[in-house]
């Protein structure tokens, strides 16, 4: 019979990551005998990928899932055997204490560590069984003392770390310590990685009397590691307070296997467990004899934690009535155990009706009465709850009108012809201080482009303006409504912003016309925002007008209702507007939108249209450039002419025929009586009282047609 077979290397067997050549089978390979069964291993491998949620932490384990099987199903739950007193060697004299002392300077962030000690080992190369399996949940191999530590940590969940014994300094009794205490403010640390690393005051490090040995809970020393000529290994399994390790892990950008597991919450109670499971190993793959005893430093044991679960309550929150009998069974196959306390449990008609559970240790995540229940539905089956119609009243939620005045001014908004625009809430230092000196920073930024809370809406319209007009949407009219935060106030303000942004020509290509390429300017914006707040319920806004320029704006007003100031608006400096790649002109607004939510008025007024005529009269005047509109309208109010019912700036003129630093202005004053016509005699008689007010309040000089000034 022809063979098909062809040599391999383990590598190209699945067996390995890397791999020098074809894979050598051992002497005692028999032709004939499966290849499985000559690894030792099963017909067929089969790697289970789990996504564990945080808090979960006892499932980061073979026994851990082993446990919850046998919970999900009812079967029981088998522990790998541990014998180690058939292991210790005879030959041995005195105990652990006698070889090695340990010394724990923070039980704070270390309650309990344990040693053991194994001597004589002989460090090379894992067994097939333990390099496979190591392999195949995405380990390197590296020897048989250090592939034990990480077997038996994925087989219990508890990290563990081994140090050459004969590497670790000698303390004033003679005795090599293990020193657990706080890393001093710079001190440094070679790790197993070869990385020198700066630790700070916060971090906790395993160390001897003289020099540090191992970051806690995250990473080894190079200065203590186990290598080919080790022959006597401390086994170190010991319990760290969670939020220390993920700081320290963040902070050094140190990422490993262990400090996984330390950051979620280990299990304090298997820690003795799993370093005796870890000695057994050793002897079984390296040789040696174990040192009888163990270091064992847990000065304050953890106390059980003690839930009183009310089994009625199980029913109103799951709906279904569970027996107690069946509560009490299910939580017990958990691991849970059911305390006897006859003062805190009472009997109601001859039923239970409270149990205190004790939890144990590995169960970090129950701490309360709910979560109790949610074990018992978990376990009872969520399917078999059955789908009931809500009971009692069901309440409406108390108006929002917030809400309503957002949509409110949305809708205005894009009736203006205005696109609304999502910005990013997290921005870089550099946008931040676009608009504002300081801004109010994470404490644990992403990335350096999510570093701080954004202090205004318009850095982040820009950008938008610069996303459109890169894809040649050159006219754009954007706003957006948002919440922006401020790093002066203490603790940090956040209020609601309106800013609107434009940019392009101010009308669309059109084939008749003379002003086709006409480009957007501050009074656009202006008008834009004029008919907005109309619309919206303010009036009675005022416009002031800025000489000096900002960081945004090259000329710009703010916007005032009374004495209060509202926001600002402005045409961005030149030298930004090229940053940000624009060439035309960039028009920005923004407004305090909480204020305009607390002084609008919802009220609407309705005046009937009169039917009897107006009569129009104009008027160019020539005024120092420095006046303003509103400074005309004010004019206007105080003088009170009758019968004027509206005003209306038709033209404004700088050039031939005008001095220097003056401008001329050409208002349309029209007047209209309610109840009659009006006669030239009495529109011009309030006209020429207005127009003498106008000249002896503003200075100005009235225009004939065609008249130099």
């Amino acid at each position: 019979v022809e063979s098909h077979g062809m040599m391999c290397s383990s590598k190209e067997l699945g067996l390995a990551e890397d791999a020098a050549g074809l894979m050598i089978l051992s002497a005692g390979a028999q032709v004939g005998q499966s290849f499985a069964e000559h690894l030792g291993r099963p017909a067929a491998d089969v790697c289970y990928d789990l996504e564990i949620t945080p808090n979960r932490p006892d499932l980061n384990s073979i026994i851990g899932i082993a446990r919850e099987i046998s919970a999900l199903t009812g079967n029981p739950l088998r522990w790998p055997r541990l014998d180690l007193s058939a292991l210790v060697g005879a030959s041995v004299a005195g105990t652990v204490a006698d070889r090695v002392a340990v010394r724990i300077e923070d039980l704070e962030l270390c309650p309990r560590y344990t040693a053991r000690l194994v001597l004589g080992v002989k460090v090379g190369p894992s067994p097939d069984w333990l390099r496979h399996t190591l392999e195949k949940v995405g380990l390197r191999s590296i020897n048989n003392v250090v592939d034990v530590t990480n077997y038996v940590m994925l087989e219990t969940g508890q990290p563990l770390h081994a140090f050459d014994y004969h590497l670790l300094a000698a303390g004033a009794n003679g005795k090599p310590t293990i020193v657990i205490r706080r890393a001093r403010e710079a001190e440094s640390l070679v790790a197993l990685d070869g990385q020198t690393r700066t630790l700070t005051s916060q971090m906790l490090l395993i160390a001897d009397e003289s020099k540090g040995i191992a970051l806690a809970g995250v990473m080894g020393g190079q200065n203590s590691e186990i290598n080919d000529r080790t022959q006597d290994v401390l086994i170190e399994s010991a319990y760290f307070k969670p939020q220390n390790i993920r700081a320290t892990a963040k902070a050094l950008g140190l990422r490993t296997d262990a400090s996984y597991r330390f950051e979620r919450g280990a299990d304090i109670g298997m820690t003795d467990w799993a370093s005796q499971r870890c000695a057994q190993l050793i002897l079984e793959t390296a040789g040696g004899r174990a040192v009888p005893g163990v270091v064992d430093v847990y000065p304050q044991p953890a106390r059980p934690k003690e839930v009183t679960l009310r089994h009625r309550k199980v029913g109103e929150l799951l709906g279904l009535t569970i027996p107690t009998v069946e509560q009490i069974h299910l939580l017990e196959r958990l691991g849970l155990v059911r305390v006897p306390s006859p003062g805190s449990v009472t009997e109601t008609a001859g039923l239970l009706a409270a149990t205190v559970f004790r939890i144990p240790t590995f169960r970090v995540d129950l701490k309360r009465e709910v979560d109790l229940i949610e074990e018992i539905a978990r376990l009872y089956g969520v399917e078999r709850i059955p789908s009931t119609t809500p009971r009692g009243a069901i309440g409406a939620d108390p108006y929002d009108h917030v809400h309503d005045e957002l949509v409110e001014a949305r809708r205005i908004l894009t009736g203006l012809g205005l696109t609304e625009a999502q910005g990013q809430t997290l921005v870089s230092d550099a946008v931040a201080r676009l608009a504002a000196p300081e801004a109010v920073p994470l404490a644990n930024p992403l990335s350096s482009d999510m570093k701080v809370l954004r202090p205004s809406l318009l850095p982040g319209l820009l950008d938008a303006l610069r996303h459109n007009v890169s894809r040649k949407n050159t006219d754009v009219a954007l706003f957006e409504l948002g919440r922006v935060f401020s790093a002066t106030s203490k603790p940090a303000g956040e209020q609601r912003r309106l800013a609107l942004a434009l940019t392009g020509r101010r009308h669309p290509t059109f084939w008749s016309g003379t002003d086709r390429e006409a480009k957007l300017d501050i009074f656009d914006l202006k008008g834009l925002l004029e008919e907005f707040l109309e619309q919206f319920g303010l009036r009675g806004v005022s416009y002031l007008r800025r000489t000096e320029s900002t960081l945004l704006f090259l000329e710009s007003a703010t916007l005032c209702l009374g004495r209060l100031l509202l926001g600002e608006l402005g045409q961005v400096l030149p030298p930004l507007a090229k940053r940000y790649d624009l060439r035309d002109p960039v028009l920005l607004a923004e407004l305090d939108f909480d204020e305009l939510l607390a002084r609008r008025s919802t009220t609407r007024s309705f005046r009937p249209l009169l039917p009897f005529p107006a009569i129009r009269r104009d008027v160019a005047m020539v005024v120092p450039e420095a006046t303003a509109h509103e400074a005309v309208l004010a004019t206007v109010k105080q003088a009170k002419p009758p019968n004027l019912e509206a005003v209306e700036l038709f033209d404004v003129f700088r050039g031939q025929h005008v001095p220097p630093g003056r401008k001329s202005m050409a208002y349309a004053f029209t007047y209209r009586h309610a109840e009659r016509t009006l006669t030239d005699a009495e529109v011009n008689a309030a006209h020429e009282k207005l127009v003498a007010r106008l000249k002896q309040d503003l200075g100005a000089v009235i225009r004939e047609s065609g008249e130099r000034v």
